[in-house]
């Protein structure tokens, strides 16, 4: 079973936005404790963070506006890492939340959604999920 979705999915925006979250973690400490959890949709950007290092509001702001757009309110609640999970991430190599897993070989039913994906985003640059702006409900991600 595969999931097929365009870059613009407000899932694929969430991923990025974490993604971005964690690289700004790195750029102040070189072995940080982070997690990241986004939310986004309806005009709001929803960000949980846990982690050992201060990243500003303005620099996960910036982030946030750069991937997603000007027009998104940003929340941020951030956490202290949890002693527990500090303590048993400790000299060790831990996984996120996806673990680590073998991938399964693609059926042809698989190659096929895949292609079908392509072909609908190639057309319409959207597979129907979109960002709104929450003011102005234009569509902000599309």
């Amino acid at each position: 079973m595969i999931e097929k979705v365009n870059p613009k999915h407000p899932d694929k925006v969430a991923d990025r936005i974490a993604g971005a979250i964690v690289d700004l973690a790195y750029e102040k400490e070189e072995n940080p404790k982070i997690a990241v959890e986004v939310l986004i949709g309806h005009g709001h950007c929803m960000i949980v963070t846990e982690t050992n290092v201060k990243v500003s509001f303005e620099e996960v702001e910036n982030a946030v506006h750069r991937i997603a757009g000007k027009n998104i309110d940003v929340h941020i609640l951030p956490n202290k890492q949890d002693e527990y999970l500090a303590n048993n991430q400790n000299g060790k190599i831990r996984c996120g939340d996806n673990g680590i897993f073998k991938g399964v070989p693609l059926t042809e039913e698989d190659r096929q959604i895949s292609y079908l994906a392509h072909q609908i985003y190639d057309k319409y640059n959207s597979d129907g999920k979109y960002i709104l702006d929450q003011k102005t409900n234009k569509c902000i991600i599309c």
